[in-house]
């Protein structure tokens, strides 16, 4: 046993303590303090962690660590140092040879640099000395140029002349359509259809009906709605659900086309986040959304009614 280790179990000794009390007043492993006791340091986490440990235990027993220390210092675990390997001869001459190779092949490679640049300076020479000896050329070039602009300007002014007479046939042509496109406009209007609110049932279900032979739908959800409607052919049948339609996180519009159908019922869940169009017009609700947030509307074709 190491005459640290049996001096620190003495004085634990001498006040009636055993491994378990240091372990609760150092929170140190009790594993840990018996190796301490008995010097076996090697089997502790390192170096500094044992003089810590030694530290924290002679602490605990109310020593002075630094004295403890100073006592015991043959007996206490040293720190290892690591060995450091310097480079061999052998290494230190090949390190230099390649050095001064590389230094050799640098040197090898700039006169070849300055032959290239030579070369290139040469070509450059050649070729500003054509481009001066060659003005005759360029003028001739110019004087075809100048001609064939000619020729693109009279070009130029015939289609502009063609556009003109164009434009003014397809002003006349725009003043027709304009006049077509009011009358189908106005057509528009009434295919449209008209809606008309008829009666309600049942306390939550409205009747509306359409003279028109379209029925496209629009519904827009509030953001961050929590809505649920279905379409379905009979108000009180839930097996004639044709379509379905939830809420998004977000508020947005969806459409549906029911012209096939001679009646269709929007089964809503939550109606005071729905607006309803029907063939582009806002459909005023009967009954207040506040007052009875789920309700039922019903669609009929005025001319095919169920």
């Amino acid at each position: 046993m190491a005459e640290l280790g049996q001096f620190l179990q003495e004085k634990r000794e001498e006040k009636g303590w055993g491994l378990d009390e240091v372990q609760t007043r150092t929170k140190i492993q009790k594993r840990y303090l018996l190796a301490i006791e008995e010097g076996r340091y090697d089997d502790l986490p390192g170096t500094f962690y044992a003089r810590a440990f030694i530290k924290s235990y002679a602490e605990a027993l109310e020593l002075e660590p630094e004295e403890v220390f100073a006592d015991f210092e043959h007996d206490l675990p040293k720190p290892r140092k690591e060995s450091v390997e310097l480079p061999s001869r052998t290494a230190e001459r090949s390190k230099t040879k390649r050095s001064s190779q590389e230094g050799e092949k640098k040197n090898s490679v700039l006169p070849s640099i300055l032959v290239v640049f030579f070369l290139v300076s040469i070509v450059a020479v050649i070729w500003f000395s054509n481009i001066d000896g060659g003005d005759g050329n360029l003028a001739s070039n110019e004087e075809e140029e100048n001609g064939d602009l000619d020729i693109v300007n009279e070009t130029s002014d015939e289609e502009e002349e063609t556009q003109e007479t164009n434009g003014n046939d397809e002003n006349e042509n725009d003043g027709g359509d304009n006049e077509e496109n009011e009358e189908n406009g106005n057509n528009g209007e009434s295919e449209n259809g008209q809606l008309t609110f008829e009666e309600t049932t049942e306390g939550y279900n409205s009747i509306y009906t359409l003279d028109s032979d379209t029925v496209e739908i629009t519904l827009e959800f509030d953001e961050e709605a929590d809505s649920y409607v279905d379409f379905r052919e009979e108000p009180d049948d839930d097996t004639s659900i044709v379509e379905t339609a939830e809420s998004p996180s977000e508020a947005s519009e969806q459409d549906y086309d029911f012209s096939e159908h001679d009646s269709i019922t929007i089964n809503a869940g939550y109606t005071p986040a729905l607006t309803i169009y029907v063939n582009g017009e806002e459909l005023e609700y009967e009954i207040d959304p506040s007052e009875r947030d789920f309700q039922r509307i019903t669609i009929e074709k005025e001319d095919e009614p169920l």
